[in-house]
């Protein structure tokens, strides 16, 4: 039996994942309460992701499955038996059948791991148990609310019996230290590629991490480059937050005018260009990582914060297909989360814990130099994660 510690070549075809944070409508306002309109045209647009090839993966909050709208059209989704129901929540979005911090009026959008560790045990277990008892599904994949995760989060995710992760996002920083409660991980020195998160005694194995797709751009040629002035520069820039306005005229300037693609890209159609997209891919696919993984919202299905108009929306469904379409061109064939996580380890495609970080489970949280940061500077991603 394969214990991890090798990666096999690649002879076997890459794999994608098109991943969607399935939750109430527009949580990038304060409004009050959820409401579920979106949930009226995700069947079709389920339709639409088959079509074109994806095996969808709804990572779904309890607000969802408790609500009729919601309920009816994951039940119609899962009905296809093309995709796969996941877990995914955020700590503010409803009452919670325990005590919890109080997150104030209009409530302060906290990250789960900045809670009590016994808080966000819990909110995974009843956001789990809702969908177990809505659907008759017991999710085996994740992804943090905000991106959240934190030291206490892989052992409540093991204790709910999930058996892959996907919240890291190689390259970007989701760090707030001005605010405890909001203050996110660092994702910057995560490995872009599959891989374990922490060694386990439980029966069903170690967590698998199946990050964001991202890339960083220019992507060096040797080494050394990553020492260069440029990138000394870059990275200076980035630790002067009244800089920041300057950083990103200049990164608009070289990618509009000069046409050049500098910092970090990432797989989500939502603010990320086919051609970046196509970029990213190329680069996992020269780096041999294993499985690519795509991001959206439910909620972008329709007009919201990030698509104000009915053409943005049209703009994003066609970038989600085409990016679907050129993930199967470039020869990564679909899969959902737990589908990929499984071929990972069955063709033993997954790095071993402890081979680039001494503490698995949230190596993020020590500054070392990991894969990610071997591509160059990293860049503090200037979007709201929701």
């Amino acid at each position: 039996m394969n214990n991890g510690h090798r990666v096999k070549s690649f002879g076997a075809p890459f794999r994608f994942c098109f991943t969607l944070d399935t939750e109430p409508d527009n949580l990038w306002d304060y409004s009050p309460g959820c409401t579920f309109e979106s949930f009226k045209r995700l069947p079709a647009f389920h339709r639409k992701l088959t079509a074109a090839g994806a095996r969808p993966t709804y990572l779904t909050t309890s607000e969802v499955v408790e609500s009729h709208l919601g309920r009816s059209a994951i039940e119609t989704c899962l009905g296809t038996g093309t995709c796969e129901i996941g877990a995914h929540f955020h700590t503010w979005t409803r009452k919670w059948p325990f005590e919890v911090t109080h997150l104030g009026n209009p409530p302060i959008k906290a990250m789960g791991h900045r809670l009590d560790a016994r808080v966000e045990a819990g909110m995974l277990a009843y956001t789990c148990e809702a969908i177990l008892k809505s659907l008759g599904r017991e999710p085996k994949s994740f992804r943090g609310g905000r991106w959240s995760f934190g030291p206490n989060t892989v052992q409540a995710l093991h204790q709910c019996g999930i058996e892959v992760d996907s919240t890291f996002t190689p390259g970007i920083s989701w760090s707030d230290q001005s605010k405890s409660l909001t203050d996110g991980a660092d994702f910057r020195t995560a490995p872009m590629s599959p891989h374990y998160l922490s060694k386990s005694d439980y029966h069903k194995g170690p967590l698998i991490e199946l990050p964001i797709g991202s890339a960083a751009f220019p992507r060096p040629v040797k080494a050394a480059y990553r020492f260069s002035i440029i990138h000394k520069l870059l990275a200076a820039v980035q630790q002067r937050k009244k800089l920041n306005q300057f950083r990103q005229d200049l990164f608009h300037w070289l990618r509009e005018s000069a046409g050049v693609r500098i910092g970090y890209h990432w797989l989500r159609p939502t603010d990320t260009s086919v051609a970046d997209m196509r970029a990213v891919m190329l680069s996992l696919k020269q780096r041999r990582c294993a499985v690519w993984v795509f991001m959206v919202h439910s909620s972008e299905i329709i007009p919201c914060r990030p698509l104000p108009t009915g053409k943005d929306v049209s703009q994003f469904i066609d970038r989600c297909l085409e990016g679907i379409h050129v993930a199967m061109e470039l020869g990564a064939q679909p899969a959902t989360l737990t589908e990929a996580a499984r071929w990972v380890r069955r063709h033993h495609l997954l790095k071993p814990v402890g081979s680039e970080y001494p503490q698995p489970g949230y190596p993020f949280l020590h500054q070392l130099p990991g894969f990610a940061a071997g591509l160059g500077v990293s860049f503090q991603k200037e979007v709201q994660g929701i």
